[in-house]
């Protein structure tokens, strides 16, 4: 067979230009590792920015605390009631015939209950009725007795003597709240005030925040628990925030139902821890229930609700603006808002993160400028809160709009 020459040329020039391009493909789709390692680098860094702003600062620390109605006292009904027992006027059970009502606010001269008909009454006063006030009797208890007569509009009794004069206006206070006054057998007969008659208590008005007695039993031993009638506001702060706190700072008070109201800082450390409990002495008169109470039912205990502060923590005491608005919450929690510091208006602000500081301590942000240039602008610090800070450019390099580096992407 004869072979054309030019063919063979022409055949063998086609299988060496496939094969050519065979292998360009193939070699186009191998990659060495330098090369992959080069085609997976990160983009460049580009900075990402935020623009300067101007406003006021405020910069808060948050206190949790609780409402609660302030010095928790015990009540003990104490003495005789009526004509001592055993006397034909008094059967010798006793027997409440009047409770009180929990929640109720009772004041100076107003009656706590009644026991057998007879009335307990409330007046002001740091000594106990101890015992029977009768004609001539001289101290303390009687001074006490005539200057709240006084106050309630009785008279004008003086001197510790439980005199005449101190007997007429007894009987005007009974007969105005509706009792006849005891009395004795003497011919005149004289006025007297069985010792289960008046609870003396250090202040008044009292609320009664509970009630262990009711109608039809024996007046005998505790009768409830009785606190003021006005509310206390107490918190703790941790100890690295309460080192900015200070008595008179403004507060913002979150309520349980979501409103607000103002308060301020009344005080902060030992004197706003709660007052602490007595111990009330045991086997006084009148304590015939075996709970220790004093004789005349004010062993204090702290405010209900109120708990010492933890060793990290510190306490602090507020008051509201507007007391009465607290009543409704007492109990419950509240958030504590306390402003411990302020600009004193709108200045320039950057977020934290923004601010550079070099090894010497100075401070600096950058500012981005027209064109995509980074200018390192010197700045004092003032503020902190809410994650910005107030800033202050020496020369004047910054201003309100200016985007600064807050970090890379």
């Amino acid at each position: 067979m004869v072979t054309n020459p030019r063919r063979v040329v022409l055949v063998l020039m086609g299988v060496a230009l496939a094969a050519g391009a065979v292998g360009w493909v193939v070699g186009s789709r191998i990659t060495s590792p330098a090369d992959a390692a080069a085609a997976h680098q990160p983009p460049p860094a580009s900075l990402i920015t935020v623009a300067v702003r101007k406003q006021k600062l405020t910069s808060t620390v948050t206190a949790q605390g609780t409402v609660a109605y302030t010095g928790a006292t015990p009540l003990t009904l104490t003495g005789s009631v009526g004509a001592p027992a055993g006397d034909a006027a008094t059967p010798a059970t006793q027997l409440v015939t009047k409770a009180p009502e929990a929640g109720a606010t009772v004041g100076s001269g107003a009656r706590l209950l009644e026991v057998s008909g007879r009335p307990v009454f409330l007046l002001p006063g740091a000594v106990p009725m101890y015992r029977t006030l009768a004609d001539g009797m001289t101290g303390d208890d009687v001074k006490q007795l005539q200057a709240a007569l006084t106050a309630l509009g009785f008279g004008h009794p003086r001197g510790g003597k439980f005199d005449a004069a101190t007997q007429i206006q007894v009987q005007r206070w009974y007969e105005r709240a509706g009792y006849e006054p005891q009395t004795t057998t003497d011919t005149p007969p004289k006025v007297t005030i069985p010792s289960g008659e008046i609870l003396f208590l250090p202040e008044l008005p009292v609320r009664l925040d509970s009630v262990i007695t009711r109608a039809g039993a024996q007046a005998t031993g505790r009768i409830g628990t009785a606190t003021s009638s006005k509310v206390d506001l107490r918190g703790t702060l941790p100890t690295a925030d309460a080192q900015f706190v200070r008595a008179g700072m403004t507060a913002k008070l979150s309520l349980p139902d979501g409103t607000t109201t103002s308060a301020k800082v009344d005080a902060i450390g030992p004197d706003a821890a709660p007052p602490p409990a007595d111990e009330p002495a045991s086997g006084n008169a009148g304590d015939t229930d075996g709970s220790g109470d004093q004789a005349n039912g004010t062993g204090q205990t702290g405010g209900a609700g109120q708990q010492p502060a933890a060793a990290d923590s510190v306490p602090v005491r507020f008051a509201a603006a507007d007391p009465k608005t607290l009543a409704a919450y007492a109990g419950q929690a509240v958030r504590i808002d306390i402003e411990v510091g302020a600009t004193s208006g709108d200045v320039l602000v950057v977020p934290v993160a923004a601010v550079a500081t070099s090894a010497d301590g100075a401070t600096r942000v950058q500012v981005q400028r027209a064109g995509g240039a980074v200018e390192d602008v010197p700045v004092r610090t003032g503020l902190t809160a809410d994650g910005l800070v107030e800033v202050t450019a020496s020369g004047g390099g910054l201003a309100a709009g200016d985007r600064v580096a807050a970090g890379t992407k």
